[in-house]
């Protein structure tokens, strides 16, 4: 009963405290910011590959028709952590930041033979920036803030069915059903600088967001044979409307570091809706389960398995001009990654096992166009990814800690701005062992 009592006090205190996304991207300005990729150290070290990995021993709800893939009687609950280290450059001015983060809480367990469900707490999108202008008027000098910060959180529930439960034949269906929140500022300053004078003024705009969302995904596992397999997966999600109140805030000071000084010019709140157009992803995955080959008194059983996928995200539009420079654009990705496992029955041969025999190598790549547009013309990203899978066997139990590196680069064509960057993202997996019945069925 304690057990319980902690886990719940833990979940609720991370959803309200800790599941936070944050981002130090100039061109989170735009739109409802930096959407979020939703990550795993898993899927980051595939190249970004995600509705496409299937694993009993994983939580993947970028694809809610995968619940049903974890093992019967074991829950599994995800804890992630993001850290992204970006070195900007436009022309001779350069410019470092890092942001960390606690970014998800996600718990799953299959409930029927054929039937899964999910439920957590995750990013959405998240805006954080700040830029600082000082100009000298001939008299006196002005300096000019812009800054953003805020995030949008996802609070979902997911389901998932087996329509076909067979041992070479697999298909199922699910749905992730989200009530996203949060608030999203954009605010900027101008100042006076004279003496130990600071008269200025302020204008924010807050959008604060309260909408729902569903996203619908399945996939289909077909067996070759003893050693092979391939799986195809999609995920679509519908067009939708986001929905939230815009509040408009002026004011004038002469103090500005003082907020109590401020006079307000106006104050403003209007309904505000966005309309996101559809969105779709593919991938597919093939399995092979390499020939088995001894090491010295042991017999090891390798797996590689090869990930691919393409993505489409729609437009985001507002539905009145409200706010400057908020649509985004569709843009799109595509994803490569590769696993190899020396032995992927790791639980049957664990006494016999060497500590680099039991981890999972992940690599990959990817490349993508980004919503953002620069004179017209949309941002790039690509990324090399690396990372590795360690299985926490203490208790023999499907518990595992997961890192992911990618080392990318945006830019904007034709011109000389560019962002070169480190993300390390850690996923722990936890699940009871098999000799605890505190969280069975």
């Amino acid at each position: 009963m304690n057990k319980k009592l902690s886990f719940i006090f833990c979940f609720f205190w991370i959803l309200n405290a800790s599941a936070q996304s944050i981002t130090a991207e100039p061109a989170s300005f735009y739109g409802l910011g930096e959407k979020s990729a939703k990550g795993h150290a898993v899927f980051d070290a595939l190249g970004k590959n995600a509705i496409n990995v299937l694993d009993s021993g994983i939580l993947n709800h970028s694809n809610p028709a995968s619940y049903n893939r974890m093992s019967k009687g074991s829950t599994l609950y995800t804890l992630g952590l993001h850290s992204r280290q970006s070195w900007y450059q436009s022309g001779g001015v350069k410019q470092f930041n890092a942001t960390p983060m606690v970014e998800e809480f996600t718990l799953g367990f299959k409930i029927r033979k054929q039937m899964g469900l999910s439920f957590g707490l995750r990013p959405y999108s998240s805006r954080g920036y700040q830029i600082s202008e000082t100009i000298f008027t001939g008299l006196d000098s002005l300096r000019y803030n812009y800054t953003g910060t805020g995030a949008i959180q996802d609070l979902y529930l997911g389901y998932s069915f087996g329509i076909i439960e067979k041992p070479k034949t697999k298909l199922a269906i699910g749905a992730n059903a989200s009530y996203l929140f949060g608030t999203l500022i954009n605010e900027r300053s101008s100042t006076l600088l004279t003496g130990a004078s600071t008269t200025g003024g302020i204008e924010r705009n807050s959008l604060i967001v309260r909408s729902n969302a569903i996203d619908l995904g399945t996939y289909f596992t077909q067996a070759l044979g003893k050693k092979h397999s391939f799986t195809l997966s999609a995920v679509y999600q519908p067009q939708m409307l986001l929905k939230a109140d815009l509040l408009k805030e002026l004011y004038s000071t002469a103090t500005i570091s003082v907020p109590s000084s401020y006079d307000t010019i106006a104050y403003v709140s209007n309904q505000f809706v966005a309309t996101s157009a559809q969105s779709w992803q593919a991938g597919l995955a093939y399995s092979w389960k390499l020939p088995t080959y001894k090491r010295q008194t042991r017999e090891l059983h390798p797996l590689l398995q090869l990930y691919g996928s393409y993505a489409n995200y729609g437009s985001l539009t507002q539905n009145q001009n409200l706010i400057t420079g908020f649509d985004q654009s569709s843009y799109t990705k595509m994803s490569f990654g590769f696993q190899f496992q020396p032995e992927y029955k790791v639980l049957e041969n664990l006494a016999t096992l060497k500590a680099f025999e039991k981890l999972s190598y992940r690599a990959g790549y990817y490349q993508q166009t980004l919503p953002y547009l620069s004179s017209g013309v949309q941002y790039q990203e690509r990324g090399i990814t690396l990372g590795f899978g360690l299985p926490l066997l203490a208790q023999v139990s499907l518990s595992s800690l997961n890192v992911g590196f990618t080392l990318g680069q945006r830019s904007i064509p034709n011109t000389d701005w560019s962002e070169n960057f480190i993300g390390a993202r850690v996923s722990l997996i936890m699940a009871p062992s098999n000799f605890e019945k505190w969280f069975r069925k």
